[in-house]
């Protein structure tokens, strides 16, 4: 009785500093996205441990009670919900999720099995879980919160280069000469933002092994020392770019002359990726 009353206690604590949240969130309209992905996470939790424990025990499942299942569910997701709250992981935007994100949700979602096993062995009692169901859950735990969200950063990046193929006819067509860190930078800029008037056709690269990969869906087409035999497949493509823009910053002397030569050759603006942002101040207007 004793070990009961401790664990009404607890889920009573967990229960209004959840319910404290959500009643912060009606109160403050901006916060209401947050809260709605606090609770998808918490239902992700509650179907966590009835897809686990039917992994586990298989055509098993069916001799355990239903509310030994569902008391368990509960539980489990109320602990997940307190987790959340306590490490606000549910404060990401889903449309820049990255694996480093995955991280404190991993941990969190790691970190909820952790506290809720004790409970799971307080809650048995003519009935009890393979102890093994925490190890399959942590796994299972983790894809159900991950997965749903890099689908949405998909779906959003799909829908940014639909706009981005809308607004192709005015884009500049450039060919980057250098397959750096700064190259994929630009490349995932330009994708990413459709009102930057830029259109990466092929990269050029320093290193002959790279050629025949891609960075973003931007093919390597060649070498260097193959720059002129690319433009001239381009142009026979009709696919001739405007600007060369040279992404690496050590090339050597013979190599700059090369891709100026060539660029004049073609009549193509030559330009180089700056490594640096500018700022600027903004006065405010006296008066």
């Amino acid at each position: 009785m004793e070990i009961k009353a401790n664990v009404k206690k607890m889920m009573s604590v967990v229960c209004s500093a959840v319910k404290k949240h959500f009643d912060t969130a009606v109160n403050h309209p901006h916060l209401v996205m947050p809260q709605a992905v606090l609770a998808f996470d918490t239902l992700m939790a509650f179907l966590s441990l009835f897809i686990s424990l039917y992994l586990r025990v298989g055509d098993e499942f069916l001799d355990y009670s239903p509310q030994f299942i569902l008391k368990n569910m509960l539980v489990f997701a109320l602990t997940s919900a307190s987790i959340f709250c306590w490490m606000q992981t549910h404060r990401t935007l889903w449309r820049y999720i990255t694996f480093e994100d995955m991280v404190p949700l991993s941990l969190s979602a790691i970190l909820s099995n952790v506290i809720y096993f004790p409970l799971m062995i307080l809650i048995a009692q003519q009935e009890s879980m393979p102890r093994s169901v925490i190890i399959i859950n942590n796994l299972v735990f983790i894809t159900l919160l991950g997965l749903p969200r890099f689908l949405y950063r998909l779906v959003h990046e799909r829908h940014l280069h639909q706009n981005k193929r809308k607004n192709a006819e005015a884009s500049i067509p450039v060919l980057l000469i250098g397959c750096s860190a700064q190259a994929e930078s630009f490349i995932r800029e330009v994708l990413h933002s459709p009102n930057l008037p830029y259109d990466p056709i092929a990269l050029i690269t320093l290193d002959d092994e790279e050629i025949g990969r891609k960075i973003h869906g931007v093919p390597i087409t060649g070498s260097l020392k193959e720059l002129a035999f690319v433009l001239n497949d381009l142009k026979t493509a009709n696919r001739l770019p405007k600007q060369l823009i040279i992404t690496h910053n050590q090339l050597e002397a013979d190599s700059r002359r090369l891709i100026a030569q060539t660029a004049r050759l073609y009549g193509l603006t030559l330009m180089h990726l700056l490594h640096h942002f500018s700022l600027d101040v903004i006065e405010e207007d006296e008066g």
